[in-house]
């Protein structure tokens, strides 16, 4: 694409722009990464950390924030992260939120609260807001321009500064329609093969197992571990060839251990030959993210051992 949903922390112009309407200085150090910001202070410098809407230790075994002095979530559902934060800072739900959203497909899509907001909890980007006016009072940094009163302001700001936005104002959304980000709307929809062979294929007597995720398990009621987070049955199963359930004596439904190394997880099988012999498929939200464990960072396969009950 022609532009970035973010500017370059390396543009001596982007770092202006933001400089002028924020009223503060932008460092022009890249950013890191989840597993960067966990690595010691010592090395990143980094002591304290927000989290907001996000769920990283869902899809990062054995990952954890002990090396953070200082960890506050903003979430509506009581993740792993939130459980690990020092402080848990009240989001609204789904049904509450106002502003906008992008879609798979590049839109930008106005989000109109249905619901008032429960309890103690606030808007996303107000509480944001709030914690950045205290902190600019606790280290004195002088004055700096993040008094948003509304949504409707902060999407503003975001179509000036941000060229993919350019055309997603408020005013561009109001009437409900969905504002393609910069003109990029799918023009086609195409098939593309996905190439493993290079990859294990089960001759040594272990399986392939691959994992994307769905369209019909919540992720909110994944990232809690409910029962219920595939309510459509549809994704809450291990995809396997017939041949390999014969060989297995596995029938529909029944439990199997799937293992690598000296992570495993159990699922319920489900026989079909929309997979091929020796290859597996689970959707990557089953029971939690249970199988993120069994992958190596950015493999999009992993060899594994199956075994009944």
């Amino acid at each position: 694409m022609r532009h970035a949903l973010t500017r370059n922390a390396s543009d001596e112009a982007a770092r202006g722009e933001l400089r002028r309407v924020w009223g503060a200085e932008i460092t022009s150090k890249p950013g890191l990464t989840f597993e960067q910001m966990l690595a010691s202070s010592e090395k990143t410098g980094v002591k304290a950390l927000v989290i907001m809407n996000d769920n990283p230790l869902m899809l990062t075994p054995g990952a954890k924030l002990d090396g953070i002095e200082f960890v506050a979530v903003i979430d509506s559902v009581q993740t792993d992260t939130a459980k690990a934060a020092h402080a848990l800072l009240p989001d609204t739900g789904a049904w509450a939120k106002e502003g906008t959203t992008v879609s798979a497909d590049r839109r930008v899509l106005r989000l109109n609260p249905a619901t008032e907001p429960r309890g103690d909890a606030q808007q996303g980007w107000r509480i944001l807001s709030d914690l950045g006016k205290r902190l600019v009072e606790r280290f004195g940094t002088g004055e700096i321009r993040i008094n948003y009163s509304s949504a409707a302001e902060i999407m503003d700001e975001m179509a000036q500064v941000i060229p993919l936005f350019r055309d997603s104002a408020y005013k561009q959304l109001d009437s409900g329609q969905q504002q393609h980000v910069d003109g990029l709307g799918p023009k086609s929809a195409n098939r593309v093969a996905v190439q493993a062979a290079r990859y294990s294929n089960g001759h040594d007597g272990t399986f392939t197992l691959t994992t994307s995720r769905g369209l019909y398990t919540s992720y909110e009621a994944a990232a809690i571990h409910a029962k219920d987070a595939d309510r459509l049955h549809r994704e809450d199963s291990l995809k396997m060839h017939p041949d390999d359930a014969a060989v297995l004596g596995v029938a529909n439904g029944d439990i199997v251990t799937v293992k690598r190394g000296e992570e495993s997880f159990q699922a319920p099988v489900q026989i079909t030959a929309a997979v091929q012999p020796k290859m597996l498929h689970l959707p990557s939200y089953y029971d939690g993210g249970a199988p993120a464990a069994l992958f190596e960072a950015d493999s999009p396969v992993a060899s594994v051992e199956v075994s009944p009950g």
